[in-house]
């Protein structure tokens, strides 16, 4: 830690002749710093916080069942969801380890795997889900926020307030998840803040470091996550409901739409993207010629979050309206083209070189 302290000292002084003249790795370790500590670690912490409020709301809502606790509940669930469309992006580090990742969201989940099995262990009253270390040997697609949509919402609602032996097993289950949900937030903060956290790889890349060595390969994994991000929302969330064409729309394709979330999920995401490059704080580092760059980016994610949260839910009713159809088809076409600016302009701009990303392949 002192040696990464020292060279972050440094900064200022290699970049202090401009620019277009600074040291690439001083240019890299200025972005990497200022993520981590600017967005990153704020961004788990806050999803940690998320997790508990749902955990707590879902306890009292099951102490004493009511339409009133279930709205909060709802509140509650939304910004969980929120929250973790703010950190989904960064998938390196602590979030892949013990398949946290899917073991928050099970998404793509194109055959409905995780429903169903949801919905078969409250049909079946499976008590072996009931207990934190029972649920965590479970399948990932039944421990996270997207079975808690199965067991709380759509059409959940009438059995829980009803009290009945469905309603307390629902309750029952919830709050297992909530606590596992609540669990893995505190397993990634403190992978991100504890001693040896994932930060100081990042931080202090070098040839004794397993993971990154060198400022250039930090930066790589930071500008993919922006790409990373840029395409889990237009690739895996918006193309599967839009199609090609207003014709071929499949809104039963969005994910989270039976809690009426999958809006306000691909618009955290946009958000959090555009507070993501903010916090890289480029407009200290961009040359001339790139300075576009600081300000375009965030600009057009801002714009894209915006429509984004115009949109009316559910979408199996709105989606083919041509009004909501244009504001979906011009946020595919944004953030198509910020993943090319991204990946071209901006990394040139910090003498990266963009590999692959977590999701290119799929």
């Amino acid at each position: 830690m002192k040696r990464w302290l020292s060279s972050l000292a440094m900064i200022p002084l290699l970049l202090a002749a401009g620019p277009a003249r600074a040291d690439p790795a001083a240019v890299q370790a200025h972005v990497v710093a200022h993520a981590v500590d600017g967005y990153i670690r704020p961004a788990f912490t806050d999803f940690e916080r998320a997790g508990t409020v749902l955990r707590s709301e879902i306890d009292g809502f099951c102490e004493s069942p009511s339409l009133q606790g279930h709205e909060a509940v709802g509140a509650a669930y939304r910004a969980a969801l929120e929250g973790y469309s703010r950190i989904e992006f960064l998938r390196f580090g602590p979030l892949l380890e013990d398949h946290r990742l899917e073991r928050l969201v099970f998404w793509p989940d194109r055959k409905s795997t995780g429903r169903r099995q949801a919905e078969a262990i409250v049909r079946d009253h499976d008590a072996s889900v009931l207990t934190l270390d029972s649920l965590q040997g479970k399948s990932v697609a039944v421990q996270g926020l997207s079975a808690l949509e199965a067991v709380l919402f759509d059409g959940a609602r009438t059995a829980l307030l009803a009290g009945g032996e469905d309603g307390r097993f629902r309750c029952a289950y919830a709050r297992v998840i909530a606590e596992n949900v609540a669990v893995i937030g505190a397993e990634l903060v403190a992978g991100w803040t504890g001693p040896d956290n994932y930060g100081a790889l990042l931080l202090e890349p070098g040839p004794d470091n397993p993971v990154y060595r060198s400022h250039q390969e930090s930066a790589a994994e930071i500008l993919g996550s922006i790409t990373t991000g840029l395409q889990i929302i237009r690739d895996q969330k918006l193309l599967p409901v839009i199609g090609d064409s207003i014709d071929k729309v499949k809104p039963k394709r969005a994910p989270f739409r039976r809690s009426g979330n999958t809006m306000a999920m691909c618009a955290a995401g946009a958000s959090g993207l555009r507070n993501f490059v903010v916090s890289m704080a480029l407009e200290g580092v961009l040359g001339e010629e790139s300075s576009w760059l600081a300000n375009s980016i965030p600009f057009e994610l801002a714009n894209a979050a915006r429509v984004l949260r115009s949109v009316p839910e559910p979408l199996t009713k709105t989606a083919k309206d041509p009004g909501v159809y244009g504001k979906l088809a011009y946020v595919n076409l944004v953030l198509g083209g910020l993943r090319q600016t991204v990946g071209e302009d901006l990394a040139a701009a910090l003498f990266t070189i963009m590999g692959f990303n977590s999701l290119d392949g799929d």
